[in-house]
């Protein structure tokens, strides 16, 4: 653990009094899912107190401490306690106690918890046998998919397709040969997210403007909603790539360059006309090859303020925009469920 570095003197006391004292307990396994825990939470907060929260409570988890250990702090008792509560709902199918449990979370507590489950679920094979009720333990994502929708939430995608292949197996595999058939004879070809992000950083040199980029596989749970909508027919984005600029100067240098570079299929220009919720941004769908085939991507262009305006307002909302255009299927009637009750608490709150 020698690897994790602290800027909080008092945190990095107690994690390696701790860590010093109970070492040699940690199984290989278990030390590397701490860690991995660690390192992803450390990415999205900046709050070091979890970083010791981490360690103690798989610890005590596994037995290895018990609550009347002296490195237990009033705020970390009170904050496993909710985790704790959450699982026993979750594992007891009560989702509205569970939806209000991590609606009151705090901010970081939230993300703590979706890391322990994302981590529990990369080391699937090893770790799952901690529920003790393995199908509602997968089940139970369809709980936090709206909330994850509606905080835009890195994590979004993983649980997506967790939920969508351990609950409903046959739809999955359906999906998965139709994208297999329709991309490439492989899995997504992740080497060539690399080759497009680093294309499309040459135009940004050329047009010398400055941006901040974000790009994701679509799921196959978002492709089969958007099969379900579309009747199996229409073309496919494998791709999605969001480019954020400091201002609308920025982003028209940066369009001019990528449409005199790049052969695309479609543009929608959302700045120019906005839509009737005045949702502002520009997209296209552009073709990257790779190998014997072609990548459909959707790239979305829009400013810092646009992004800001979209998060803030509840009318373009990823999260209602979602809902209000339908865009997750009547198939999955627990998603819907959560989303109502999820809806009913955020209004309120």
């Amino acid at each position: 653990m020698e690897e994790i570095k602290f800027r909080d003197k008092v945190q990095k006391e107690r994690f390696y009094k701790l860590y010093n004292e109970k070492w040699h307990l940690l199984t290989k396994d278990l030390e590397l899912l701490i860690k991995n825990v660690i390192v992803i939470f450390k990415r999205h907060s900046n709050d070091e107190s979890y970083i010791t929260l981490a360690l103690i409570y798989w610890m005590l988890y596994f037995w290895i401490i018990d609550n009347s250990h002296e490195i237990l702090e009033k705020s970390d008792s009170k904050k496993i306690k909710l985790i704790r509560s959450s699982f026993k709902y979750e594992m007891e199918w009560d989702y509205k106690k569970f939806l209000d449990i991590i609606l009151a979370m705090e901010k970081d507590l939230f993300l703590f918890k979706t890391v322990i489950k994302y981590s529990i679920l990369s080391f699937e094979k090893k770790f799952i046998k901690i529920a003790p009720n393995q199908e509602n333990y997968y089940k139970s994502i369809w709980y936090i998919l709206p909330y994850l929708t509606y905080i835009e939430s890195p994590f979004l995608g993983f649980f997506q397709d967790v939920y969508f292949k351990k609950v409903y197996p046959k739809k999955y595999e359906k999906v998965r040969k139709f994208y297999r058939e329709k991309v490439d004879k492989i899995e997504f070809p992740w080497e060539h997210m690399f080759t497009m992000v680093n294309n499309l950083t040459n135009i940004m040199m050329q047009s010398e403007s400055f941006w901040n980029i974000k790009v994701r596989r679509k799921t196959y749970f978002s492709i089969y909603n958007k099969r379900i909508r579309k009747k199996w027919n229409t073309s496919m984005d494998n791709i999605w790539i969001r480019v954020i600029f400091p201002d609308i100067e920025n982003l028209k240098k940066f369009v001019r360059l990528f449409e005199e570079k790049y052969v695309f299929i479609e543009k929608k220009d959302y700045v120019k006309k906005p839509k009737i919720n005045w949702y502002k941004s520009i997209h296209f769908k552009y073709i990257s090859p790779y190998r014997d085939s072609q990548v459909l991507v959707e790239l979305q262009l829009r400013t810092i303020l646009m992004d800001r305006e979209i998060h803030s307002t509840d009318s373009i909302s990823h999260f209602n925009y979602t809902i209000n255009q339908n865009k997750w299927s009547k198939n999955f009637k627990e998603i819907q469920q959560g989303y109502t009750y999820t809806s009913k608490i955020l209004e309120i709150k």
